[in-house]
């Protein structure tokens, strides 16, 4: 493992970023500079750090994942040889303990200090693969779209539904046409790029294919799955990936008398968690083994939502198992010992 000296904690905002420095670990020497969001930016940060005589090898840079805003100088951080660190926000505000108040600055340092910390247990940043991270942007923009277009069509159907008045409903619909229809297609023309990107890779097609093969599990979580897991290289089980996906049931006592009900943990991925639902909503219907299962657990008197969960955990399990061992899945399979 690198020995770092040097630990700097970046707080990243729309047009600034504020940096605070920890030189050779020691935190009563801390500094703090502000930067602007842009290339000019950048060569400061890095002018700032030769400045303190900072070696680049040495040096931990620790930020938190905020989304667009922070591509850009990831991509440029690693571009110059940095030390990475990009650290889910939820992971460093719970170090922090109890807080009150705060700005930039107070976050730079705590990130600083998290860094400094936890040090034992850094995980260098890794540049996403090029075809996951043009399917992430393509699905991300894909998933805006649906969303504005449901927000336009759920309306007119519920304006039908419930106006007696043909005229305003004929009103409504005629306003709206035209950007609804310009919404789908851009939608169709997206999917088309992510079809024709993911064909135009034969690895990523073979493992999209695999995952869909699962009944109840289609093609659009599959991709979901794979962008998110970074082509399954984040996960080493399927109990890792259930518990990311926040289908994994967790007990929780305290003393000899203290029991609390078995249930998810809320830190999950939602998205992929209300994808799976849907999935396990599907199997249930068309797989016969699964709505054999959901049946009997109902008959048993399981409550309806924990036994959806656990279609759902199996359904991850499948995905993972496929991937790992490189096959479509196959029903009633059985496994042949060398």
């Amino acid at each position: 493992m690198t020995q770092f000296n040097h630990f700097v904690g970046i707080d990243i905002s729309k047009k600034t970023f504020d940096a605070a420095l920890i030189p050779g670990g020691n935190t009563a020497g801390m500094k703090h500079q502000a930067f602007t969001q842009n290339a000019a930016g950048f060569a400061d940060f890095l002018d700032w750090l030769n400045y303190y005589k900072i070696a680049h090898e040495e040096v931990l840079i620790c930020m938190e994942h905020t989304g667009l805003y922070t591509y850009v100088l990831i991509d440029f951080l690693i571009a110059t040889g940095l030390n990475l660190w990009v650290e889910m926000p939820l992971r460093i505000k719970k170090s922090m303990g109890l807080q009150r108040g705060g700005d930039d600055k107070a976050a730079a340092i705590q990130i600083a200090l998290y860094a400094y910390r936890y040090k034992d247990q850094v995980l260098l940043w890794k540049p996403e693969q090029a075809i996951v991270l043009e399917l992430r942007q393509l699905s991300a923009q894909r998933d805006r779209l649906k969303l504005s277009l449901n927000q336009l069509v759920v309306p007119l159907q519920e304006i039908a539904e419930c106006s007696h008045d043909a005229g305003i409903i004929k009103m409504q619909v005629k306003l709206q046409a035209p950007v609804i229809k310009a919404i789908e297609k851009s939608i169709a023309s997206i999917e088309t790029k992510i079809d024709n990107l993911i064909a135009a890779d034969p690895a990523t097609q073979a493992t999209i294919n695999r995952v869909s093969s699962i009944k109840g599990v289609g093609k659009q979580t599959a991709i979901h799955v794979f962008i998110y897991t970074k082509g399954f290289t984040t996960f080493s089980s399927g109990k890792q990936l259930a518990s990311y996906c926040g289908v994994v049931p967790f007990t929780k006592s305290s003393g000899t008398s203290v029991r609390y009900k078995t249930q998810v943990s809320p830190f999950a991925n939602k998205h992929l968690k209300k994808l799976l639902h849907l999935c396990a909503m599907a199997a249930i219907q068309h797989n016969d083994e699964l709505n054999q299962y959901y049946s009997r657990k109902i008959a048993e008197g399981k409550n309806k939502m924990s036994v959806i969960n656990a279609v759902r955990n199996k359904l991850v399990q499948r995905i993972f198992a496929v991937v790992r061992d490189g096959r479509n899945y196959v029903e009633n399979y059985a496994y042949q010992r060398a």
